[in-house]
């Protein structure tokens, strides 16, 4: 369960003991963003540095022997040795405040993991990237490489957990989701998450967030080939000069996608064609240094994917085709005073999505043009060593214009506050916040009281952390409920209204020299769901007529060894809705993760992962349909990463990963059967 507005990180050490991950933070507990880190090194004659995000977590490449320095203007610089970096937080003093001893909230918490997945060969080439390696995630997936991609916490709806690329929202306008498949497997080999955030983020968040990273560990060029007509090229580049810095993700991705299944009812092989894609990525971060309180950051993204739309086994025909083309761009500004930050940005983003299916029974072509700005600060502000708070406002505005939905908009202004009280002594965090955001149609109020008591009962290097979440969360209507114009078999409704949620969380974690065990259950009441229903004429309208609970319950073992890293997690869902009395669609009745990444040497690392879903519902009983369950499916996904020396340089780097490796026959959508087994081979040169 997440950890109120702060990111716990796994400082890892990479397959080749160079490239180092971490978390900034100050005595509160709170993460630092925009954090220089530099290496210290006199055998390196350039400027090696890096700069921490948002959530005050920086990635940098250094030398073994190397020291590194933090320095931000109102805390005090501090140098650590690389030896001591490992496995640790670093903890920034502010100038402004004097203490008689360096009391730091939480400073005993090792915080090898939480929030943040870690880096290994099946997290960038896998096809589920590092999404399958978040405990309480759920996938759906719709049918190959090429299908629609959703994902969800604790089997919650799609569009109640938001993803964001470098901070940035990707939310589509008109479903309130996020197609994760228009992104590429490297692209996802970085992820921070959190559950509860709506305080944070506002509508889409009541589950949770996924927030993207495009951090470049290593300059490389790479290339992959596998089944099913998969292949790929790419590059990520990292440009370090003395006040500026740019990352540089680019990638081309090929899939032929046609694959055989066994048809349920004669049980025989079919094949299952127009599953192709052709995809394009380009990701550049761009981070300049005006001066020691003032830095730039500019971001842009761009994707296109063409691809078969294979649908369901029924429907459509074999020609539909659909293009999905997004533009992204995100300028910041940030200031650093001595007892605070003030950041303001800017973001723009177009897309567009055309769907062709001239050949069916029923031709469609349908285009969607959405357009997406935003303006607004974020403020934080240190009163004393055991009391800050952050403040925000963002002004948004979505509009589109399309063959179904004739040029609509929407604006929304939001406001938020969090504070932090603290007792240093005590280990002890109270953080409230509360949120307002306003739409023409609809207006929202959320909050949030977070407690946490970290390294309580510590003795002889054991202690216990305790973690309690009380909040509500919410959904604003999607384009399409409000505005899909009216017609003999649907039509939209502007009267709806937010979908809402009101949670509780608990969470314990005892950490010990056997490792790190966490119990965390949490329990969800949602109203208001917006459901698309027929009226008294079969025409389908969405209203406000659900209501649903869901409690979840996971346990989480996670333990570090010199050369093997284990995260262990089993979570169980008991959800209702209300209105029929039956479990909620999709949610399984237990999951489990597994996730083992083995260092066997400088040169060579094994990786695993293995995903249980458990029973489900995946269709209820009708006047015209039996209800469909689906039993428990298991994937088994394994990775192995080789380095050889060229040239007398370590420099190229063989991947081998296989997903689905007990060739599994499943479904995670009905009507969406999934390819078997898949073989990958990457080759990357370190440039």
């Amino acid at each position: 369960m997440k950890k109120s507005y702060v990111f716990f990180v796994l400082i890892l050490t990479n397959l080749f003991g160079q490239s180092f991950t971490g978390l900034v933070k100050d005595i509160s507990g709170e993460p630092i963003p925009y954090v220089i880190v530099e290496e210290i090194n006199s055998n390196i004659e350039e400027k090696n540095w890096a700069i921490s995000d948002e959530n005050g977590v920086f990635t940098i490449n250094v030398e073994n022997n190397s020291k590194l320095s933090f320095e931000r203007i109102g805390f005090q610089n501090n140098i650590v040795e690389l030896i001591n970096l490992k496995g640790k937080s670093i903890v920034m003093l502010n100038e402004n405040i004097e203490l008689d001893k360096v009391n730091v909230y939480g400073s005993k918490n090792d915080e090898y993991l939480k929030n943040n997945t870690s880096l290994n060969s099946l997290g960038s080439f896998s096809r589920g990237g590092s999404l399958n390696q978040i405990p309480s995630l759920e996938i759906r997936t719709y049918g190959g490489y090429a299908g629609v991609t959703s994902a969800s916490f604790d089997g919650g709806y799609a569009r109640h957990t938001k993803v964001l690329f470098n901070g940035v929202d990707l939310t589509d306008a008109m479903n309130g989701q996020l197609d994760l498949s228009t992104l590429p497997a490297f692209a996802l080999k970085s992820l921070n998450y959190r559950q509860n955030s709506g305080t944070k983020y506002g509508s889409g968040s009541i589950d949770g967030s996924i927030n993207i990273n495009n951090k470049i560990l290593d300059n490389n060029i790479f290339y992959s080939v596998g089944d099913f007509g998969f292949s790929q090229y790419g590059v990520n580049y990292a440009i370090n000069r003395s006040t500026s810095k740019r990352n540089i993700m680019f990638g081309k991705t090929s899939y032929d996608g046609d694959y055989k299944f066994k048809d349920s009812v004669t049980g025989e092989d079919v094949e299952r064609s127009n599953n192709y894609l052709d995809q394009f990525f380009l990701a550049i971060d761009r981070q300049f240094i005006v001066s020691e309180d003032f830095i730039v950051n500019m971001f842009s993204l761009k994707t296109e994917n063409t691809r078969g739309v294979a649908g369901s086994t029924s429907f459509p025909s074999n020609s539909a085709t659909r293009i999905d083309d997004f533009e992204l761009f995100a300028l910041s500004f940030n200031k650093f005073f001595k007892k605070g930050t003030l950041n303001v940005f800017m973001n723009r983003s177009n897309n567009n999505q055309v769907y062709d299916d001239s050949n069916g029974s029923f031709p469609v072509l349908s285009e969607h043009d959405l357009e997406y700005s935003a303006f607004g600060f974020k403020s934080k502000q240190t009163i004393s060593s055991t009391i800050n708070y952050e403040a925000s406002f963002q002004q948004k505005t979505e509009r589109v214009d399309s063959t179904d939905l004739k040029r609509q908009e929407l604006e929304t202004t939001s406001y938020s506050i969090t504070g932090n009280f603290l007792n240093l002594e005590k280990d002890l965090k109270f953080s409230p916040s509360v949120r307002y955001d306003s739409r023409e149609e609809n207006k929202k109020s959320t909050f949030n009281l977070g407690f946490e008591a970290l390294n309580q009962f510590n003795k002889s290097n054991n202690s216990f952390d305790f973690n309690v979440d009380l909040g509500s969360s919410f959904q604003f209507p999607t384009m399409n409920d409000l505005f899909w114009p009216d017609g003999l078999y649907s039509g939209g409704n502007p009267d709806l209204k937010p979908e809402e949620s009101e949670y509780l969380a608990f969470s314990i974690s005892s950490k010990s020299s056997l490792g790190k065990i966490s119990l965390t259950a949490s329990r969800k009441d949602y109203e208001n769901l917006i459901l698309w229903q027929p009226d008294e004429n079969f025409k389908y309208i969405p209203i406000n007529v659900s209501s649903a609970e869901r409690t979840s319950y996971n346990i989480q073992y996670l333990k570090e060894f010199s050369n093997l890293q284990m995260q262990l997690s089993y979570n169980v869902y008991e959800s209702l809705d209300k209105d029929i009395d039956k479990k909620l669609l999709y949610v399984p009745d237990n999951s489990a993760s597994l996730l083992l990444v083995y260092k066997q040497n400088n040169l060579t690392h094994y990786s695993l992962n293995y995903k249980l879903t458990g029973n489900r519902i995946l269709q209820y009983e009708s006047s015209f349909a039996e209800q469909v369950n689906d039993e428990s499916y298991g994937l088994l996904s394994f990775g192995v990463s080789n380095l050889f020396n060229w040239q007398g340089r370590n420099v190229v780097v063989f991947n081998l990963t296989v997903d689905n490796l007990l060739d599994e026959e499943y479904i995670s959508t009905i009507g969406y059967p999934e390819p078997g087994r898949s073989v990958n081979f990457t080759l990357e040169y370190k440039i």
